[in-house]
Order: structure tokens, then sequence, then C-alpha cells
């Protein structure tokens, strides 16, 4: 799967990150020049490219009252089957370079595939996940891997 990533502090306004991160947080990615989110953080992000820019969204649903599926991830198979359908998601390209998972950080060329999602003015982005190849496997031992965008 994918637990984490690591994004361009460079990509990102600070005004956007302040809207989730300490400014200590900041300081340290700044220091760094990479973003680390992880989904098992307070509030973990995501970062997609929109009209405007690059813009942060809340990754995934961990609310119980809010009406989302309560998970960071949505399998390319439930999104074939149309099980997705009914919240209208528009497919997004989330700019991460590194994924992290099982301890292990591992490089993303061109980002991961991803499902934004609106409900009740609220918006958030599902990470979406294929089976893992036997190379990703071999590195991180999950049967789930992110499914990576080929676009350049």
């Amino acid at each position: 799967m994918c637990g984490g990533i690591g994004f361009s502090y460079s990509d990102i306004k600070k005004d956007e990150l302040s809207d989730f991160y300490t400014s200590d947080e900041i300081n340290e990615f700044k220091r760094d020049g990479e973003v680390r989110s992880y989904f098992w953080q307070k509030r973990p992000v995501l970062p997609i490219i929109v009209e405007s820019g690059i813009k942060l969204f809340d990754w995934g649903n961990r609310d119980k009252n809010i009406k989302l599926p309560k998970t960071g991830w949505a399998r390319i198979e439930s999104v074939i089957e149309n099980k997705w359908k009914y919240l209208h998601p528009t497919e997004v390209i989330i700019l991460a370079r590194r994924g992290y998972e099982k301890k292990v950080w591992f490089d993303i060329k061109n980002g991961i595939k991803g499902l934004l999602v609106e409900r009740d003015g609220r918006e958030v982005v599902y990470m979406i996940t294929e089976k893992a190849d036997k190379e990703f496997m071999a590195n991180i031992p999950h049967d789930r891997m992110p499914l990576l965008s080929e676009a350049g």
C-alpha cells in the first residue's frame, strides 16, 4: 500500500501549508525540501493539481460522522466496478515524489492516481491502489501498491 508520501516543499505555497501544519513543521519541511504526510497523522493531506495550481486536500476520511468511505484508499477494482460512482469522483494526480510503507521509502516518478470527492461541502482525496507487482512486493511486503500515473 502507501501509508505516507513525500512531496516537494517548493511546490506548495506557505499559506497553504499553514492551514495543515505548525510553523515548526513547516520550517523542518523547508530545511529538508520535502513535506511528508502520513495517513496516521492527525490531519493527513495529499497534494493535487487544480486549475489554480497545486492544492492540499484532506487524505480520505476517518470521521464516522461524515458520510464518506472510512478509508484513505480506493481499490482500482472498485473504481472500475463503479462502486465510487455515487460520489461523482474526479480522477486526479497526487504529486508524490516518494511513497512510504512498512518503514520503507520508495521513489515515485510521475505521481499517484487518486479520486477527489465532495460531500456536504467537504472535499477529500483517496489514493487509488492496485494489486502489488512482484517488484513492489520484493521491497515492501504488502499485497497492494499505489496506482502510479504514467503522465510525465
